[in-house]
């Protein structure tokens, strides 16, 4: 039984083809009929399965005698070289291509995921298929596009996301109605659920601070570092922009950074506001009365997207919203996930999944006995049976839980260092967020230097007379991080540019970044940060102190994170010097 995620997209498409997929699971639309007349007989080759595709069009077997038809006919499969791909699927079919008549297995599966989340078609797993629901019924049955748009926007209301785009751009708006703009990097640092691998979001003042430092490469910095949540951000008011649905506009937002005293500006054009309409939708999307309860439709694959943990979170959390439909506090939460086999779930957890279920657009009430309670209606939240495995927490999870009942001064989005230092393909996003946790401290000052040939961080005392001062260097591994000789030998190289701070050596001068005016006055250290260290690491470290005679080691992201609290304590004697004091331990701190 395949395991077909939903409940967020990326790279949708356009909202007209959106609707042309949904009327293809109709028999009586002139979509279909088109699918079956010429679409399928001109860009499908009989090898390809063009009899398939046209026999399961044919089907009356799901839902009211409409079509059912299986996933691999809707999307298709993959070709390698993608420059050899032939159509064979009916969604690929539909839809033509930017540089061929037809689109890849990629795009239309996102518009079948698409379809399903907002409720115009349904899955039936026992054989993988798809068929229309009577809500896509609505949608493919009036020949008026107007009328088809109003049905679209009922869907977009039922979506949480859409309500939380809708609810973060009204807030804008009442505090700044002149220019209520927000850029995609804040709109998703506000979206999904805050410290995981499958909501990420970039720093939008380090974006800001690499574009300013490196103004030639704007263009592909705005592109390339965009983090999930941005990306679920942009798609959505993209959607939202159309302007047959006129919930929101696009325009061109001016952010500022203070670089070295001085500020600096940059234009982020992916940056929206709410319009009239969008407030009025916004309403319409929350309850006003209370006794009534607006529709929200959540799937469980919502509440979770990556990682080998996406079933427990999802079953714990989606046994929060299901008990949730009336006042509950959080040890009552607590002991109903006790009695489900969930122990050890801390009232931290608990009271983070409540706000995170604000934060993808979910109407979360409290009350003066620190009661909660969901006054949406949800839809579509089933809980599967699973496997035994999946509801046991993985190693990344159980150090979440732990930190959970341990930090108290850092806000618990920073766990996500704990996904990232295993991830492997986010290295630059890790940088990232290593630079935010560590800039918490005020009396530190850390820096991501983009480009090549230089350290990815630095870090020193921000005083005329700095004391202390580090290079850093992360790596994120699947299985851990033994420093292989290549890295070592960099970061013995950075050691000597710093010291001598010759030109002839690196002529991009990165070590000057230090100076404040001054250099910091002892001797710098370093310091590799990972998920965790194995092998060789312990001998590689002794090697960089023969080489060099500089003391530093390596930090997991987990002590990272706990060092940070210790030092944002008010009620601990733990300093910055003792900080930087430990990271030159030549060892594992």
């Amino acid at each position: 039984m395949a395991n077909r995620s939903t409940g967020w997209i990326q790279d949708p498409g356009r909202l007209e083809n959106l609707i042309k997929v949904v009327e293809l699971f109709d028999h009586n639309s002139q979509t279909h009929q088109d699918l079956l007349k010429y679409l399928i007989l001109h860009k499908v080759l009989p090898q390809d399965g063009m009899q398939t595709l046209i026999n399961e069009l044919w089907s009356r077997n799901g839902y009211n005698n409409y079509p059912r038809i299986t996933y691999k006919s809707l999307v298709g499969t993959a070709f390698t070289p993608r420059s050899s791909a032939r159509c064979n699927g009916i969604v690929q079919a539909l839809i033509p291509g930017q540089r061929r008549a037809f689109i890849s297995d990629w795009p239309a599966n996102n518009f079948i995921r698409w379809a399903e989340t907002l409720g115009f078609i349904q899955y039936y797993p026992v054989d993988d298929a798809y068929s229309i629901t009577s809500f896509g019924l609505r949608l493919t049955q009036d020949n008026n596009v107007n009328a088809k748009f109003n049905v679209l926007k009922e869907a977009l209301l039922q979506y949480p996301p859409v309500t939380r785009i809708l609810e973060l751009l009204y807030i804008e708006y009442n505090k700044i109605p002149k220019n209520p703009l927000l850029t995609k990097f804040e709109l998703g640092r506000e979206l999904g659920f805050r410290g995981e691998d499958g909501f990420t979001n970039y720093p939008q003042h380090l974006v800001v601070d690499a574009i300013v430092t490196n103004l030639r490469q704007k263009n592909q910095i705005l592109t390339d570092w965009e983090g999930s949540s941005d990306k679920y951000a942009r798609m959505i008011c993209g959607w939202l922009k159309h302007q047959k649905i006129n919930w929101v506009e696009q325009s061109v937002k001016t952010v500022s950074v203070n670089i070295g005293g001085q500020a600096f500006a940059t234009d982020i054009p992916q940056s929206y506001k709410i319009t009239i309409d969008g407030i009025n939708a916004f309403r319409m999307s929350r309850a006003r009365s209370r006794h009534r309860r607006k529709t929200k439709r959540v799937f469980f694959e919502m509440l979770a997207t990556k990682g080998t943990d996406k079933g427990y979170l999802r079953t714990r959390r989606a046994l929060i919203i299901q008990y949730l439909k009336s006042w509950h506090t959080p040890y009552q939460i607590q002991t109903h996930l006790e009695n489900r086999g969930f122990n050890n779930t801390s009232i931290n957890i608990i009271k983070y999944d409540i706000h995170n279920f604000t934060r993808i657009g979910l109407n979360v009430l409290s009350n003066k006995q620190n009661q909660f309670r969901i006054s949406d209606n949800i839809i579509n939240l089933q809980i599967p049976t699973l496997a035994i495995p999946q509801l046991v927490p993985s190693y990344i999870t159980q150090t979440k839980l732990r930190l959970s009942t341990l930090i108290n001064y850092i806000d618990h989005s920073y766990f996500d260092l704990i996904d990232l230092g295993f991830d492997g393909r986010q290295n630059r996003l890790y940088e990232l967020r290593i630079v935010e946790l560590l800039n918490l401290i005020s009396s530190l000052r850390a820096l991501h230097l983009s480009g090549g040939n230089r350290p990815e961080i630095i870090a020193y005392s921000p005083d005329v007379n700095p004391i202390n001062g580090v290079i850093m260097d992360s790596k994120s591994y699947r299985n851990g991080f033994n420093i292989p000789n290549s890295e070592r030998d960099k970061m013995v190289r950075y050691i000597h540019e710093y010291n001598q701070k010759n030109p002839n050596l690196n002529s991009n001068k990165w070590w000057e970044n230090f100076r404040v005016p001054n250099y910091p006055r002892s001797p710098i250290k370093y310091t590799f940060v990972s998920g965790n260290f194995i092998s060789q690491f312990l001998s590689q470290i002794q090697y960089i102190l023969t080489q060099t005679g500089i003391n530093g080691g390596v930090i997991t992201s987990e002590k990272l994170i706990k060092k940070v609290d210790t030092v944002l304590n008010p009620n601990i004697s733990y300093t910055i010097n003792d900080f930087f004091h430990e990271l030159g331990c030549n060892g594992l701190v």
